[in-house]
């Protein structure tokens, strides 16, 4: 009967006080105390080590890191509830700046930050040198089983090169496919047994430098494109029978099946035989329509196909032949 007395007047309490008043420590006007990074610390290793004090009242922590800046921020590198007061992650060389609150039950702490800091080399006191990339080139569409050559210029202080190969078109945030360092050349392929599916892809190439800094992440994107374009197909004039002159050619190139869509150019056959042993005209055409000048072409019978290609070399079938005169 006592204990049970007890406990009606404990959840009593629990009522008048409100709950999160004697559960969790109101903490609001509490400042997180961070123990590294420094404000401008550069940090020359990887993983980086975020430390910071306990809060008395706190049971967890939130820590954000962007890049270059929360005023500016072009990648969003680490949003992360921590339960503990320490934490590591592996960052590319550049500037980040850094958040930390505390929280518990019921409550949230001033936020601390931002506080900048450097991986790598701070661009005030580097050399300015940078790794310059040449192949593929930015934008590049690649066929299924590529495997590179990636190609760099050589940076003349350099003692070695770092290469990373990531999936999206972000190269910070980017999921890593491929690593490699203490690479002792300007040129690189990827392992055969790796194969990249349809997708959009990036990579860089950072340089370890005789004075013992590094340079930051050269980067560039190329997309990797394996899905053959449409055939050609539907109404395709000309037919029947025409004076000699301009003639126009029109097809149907339909939508792009792909995820990735390179873009497409289609090849317009003339030939004076069915079998196109003898091609009188081919003509690489952006788009569905073609204006050929048949002036020259004598007159008779003349048969045309065409096929579509795409920037990464992937080729539909012809389509169905067609088939003019000229008068």
């Amino acid at each position: 009967m006592k204990n049970r007395i007890f406990f009606l007047i404990i959840a009593a309490v629990l009522v008048a006080t409100g709950c999160k008043e004697i559960i969790a420590k109101n903490i609001t006007s509490e400042l997180p105390v961070l123990i590294v990074p420094s404000v401008n610390d550069t940090i020359q290793f990887n993983p980086v080590q975020f430390k910071w004090e306990p809060m008395d009242g706190a049971t967890k922590y939130r820590l954000q890191v962007v890049t270059p800046g929360f005023s500016n921020i072009a990648y969003f590198t680490l949003d992360t509830v921590v339960t503990g007061t320490e934490f590591y992650a592996a960052l590319d060389s550049a500037q980040y700046q850094l958040k930390l609150t505390a929280l518990n039950a019921g409550y949230e702490s001033q936020v601390l930050g931002p506080i900048t800091f450097w991986v790598g080399v701070q661009p005030s006191s580097g050399t300015g040198t940078s790794v310059s990339l040449t192949s593929p080139l930015a934008g590049a569409y690649k066929q299924e089983n590529f495997t590179g050559p990636f190609e760099w210029s050589t940076v003349a202080s350099a003692t070695s090169y770092e290469f990373s190969l990531r999936q999206g078109n972000v190269f910070a945030t980017g999921n890593p496919i491929h690593f490699q360092n203490n690479i002792s050349t300007s040129i690189i392929n990827l392992p055969s047994s790796l194969a990249l599916g349809e997708g959009e892809y990036s990579w860089g190439v950072k340089a370890y430098l005789s004075n013992g800094t590094e340079t930051g992440y050269s980067t560039r994107t190329f997309a990797v494109d394996v899905t053959n374009p449409n055939t050609p197909a539907g109404t395709f004039t000309p037919s029947g029978t025409f004076e000699t002159g301009t003639v126009t050619f029109s097809w149907n190139n339909g939508i792009d099946p792909g995820v990735i869509k390179a873009p497409v150019t289609s090849v317009l056959q003339i030939a004076s035989d069915s079998g196109f042993s003898t091609i009188w005209e081919e003509e690489s055409v952006q788009g569905n329509t073609a204006a050929i000048d048949m002036s020259s072409a004598p007159v008779g019978v003349y048969y045309w196909r065409v096929y579509n290609t795409d920037a990464a070399g992937n080729s539909s079938t012809y389509s169905t032949t067609n088939q003019f005169t000229l008068n």
